[in-house]
């Protein structure tokens, strides 16, 4: 009996985990297949970026390399770039349909 528990609780995990990788847990704002708005420009300190709002699943990594199609940044310049185009944002905490700046580098 002991052995049926361990594995149906295993079970609810595993389908946890995976409900909440594939659909998400967190109220969306607006619906997932949303339209993406994004729109070029440059701002004070000559930095390229695009407004993008932000969808289920996004990360400042996978928003960046969605946006840009070479790959000579690092990590530590995307979240300076991102921090001074988005004051007193934290990249780690971004909202569901929200719009932030994200940086664009040229190859």
């Amino acid at each position: 009996m002991k052995r049926f528990i361990r594995v149906c609780v295993i079970m609810l995990v595993l389908y946890v985990v995976a409900y909440d990788l594939k659909i998400g847990t967190l109220p969306q704002s607006s619906p997932a297949n949303a339209e993406i708005h994004t729109e070029k420009k440059q701002d004070k300190n000559k930095q390229t970026f695009k407004t993008y709002e932000v969808t289920p699943g996004d990360t400042l990594i996978s928003v960046v390399e969605e946006l840009n199609s070479n790959k000579n940044y690092s990590i530590v310049s995307m979240l300076k770039d991102f921090k001074s185009l988005n004051p007193g944002v934290n990249p780690e905490n971004i909202q569901l349909g929200k719009t932030y700046k994200f940086p664009l580098y040229s190859k």
